[in-house]
């Protein structure tokens, strides 16, 4: 039988199995401020074109620059919007389901 010669114990299923498999969840990579505030923003406002503020019931503001993104990105290009959101966002960003990507001030 192909599953006892690797390993798999019939008697035991659950023993040495990968619980792991599949994506972490999305909000473990909140920035800090977005996963405080969750559900509890009172507005947002565009100030202009491509930046908005968030202002939540405590007060906190968060400030989204939105950027255009191409369907297709090089490794290279990726790295580079990366470094940018290290620079100025403390490394969070977000891709929206358009492929545009949003810098979280």
């Amino acid at each position: 039988m192909a599953f006892i010669s690797s390993g798999y114990n019939p008697d035991k299923p659950m023993e040495n199995r990968i619980t792991d498999i599949g994506p972490q969840k999305y909000d473990e990579f909140y920035p800090p401020v977005i996963a405080k505030n969750k559900g509890k923003w009172l507005y947002h406002e565009i100030i202009k074109p491509g930046e908005l503020v968030h202002v939540a019931e405590t007060g906190d503001e968060v400030y989204t620059v939105r950027c255009g993104g191409a369907r297709l990105m090089t490794v290279t290009h990726i790295r580079e919007i990366c470094d940018i959101a290290d620079k100025h966002c403390d490394g969070y960003l977000r891709f929206t389901t358009r492929n545009n990507i949003e810098f979280m001030v």
